[in-house]
């Protein structure tokens, strides 16, 4: 009984918010504002650790058949209100534990809205 009475308040409180505007945030702001610490070929991993925190996740590059494979840390940050989505990613590209280069985007756009 307990667990029907609790199901029925869950549904409530579920069913009431449902036409309030919900902001939904995931990962944290990248600081690009510490990017200038780092030095291409010189700043090793634990330096981009330092200076960025720990990387949400991680995966590989190739970009040409003739380039060396590359380390990429991930770090994003994303936020939606269910019409609106705003993503900001930074990607650290590391070689043989230095840093190499990054990349940074940030965009709003509405959702399900093709351009």
């Amino acid at each position: 009984m307990r667990r029907l009475a609790a199901g029925l308040m869950a549904g409530c409180a579920i069913g009431a918010t449902a036409g309030c505007a919900t902001t939904i945030s995931f990962g944290s702001v990248p600081r690009i504002d510490r990017l200038q610490a780092l030095k291409a070929g010189a700043s090793t991993g634990g330096d981009i650790a330092r200076a960025l925190g720990e990387p949400r996740g991680q995966g590989r590059s190739k970009f040409q058949a003739d380039f060396p494979e590359t380390n990429v840390w991930f770090y994003e940050y994303m936020q939606t209100d269910g019409q609106k989505a705003q993503v900001k990613m930074l990607l650290v590209f590391v070689h043989e534990d230095l840093y190499v280069g990054h990349m940074w985007f940030s965009s709003g756009q509405l959702m399900g809205v093709t351009q």
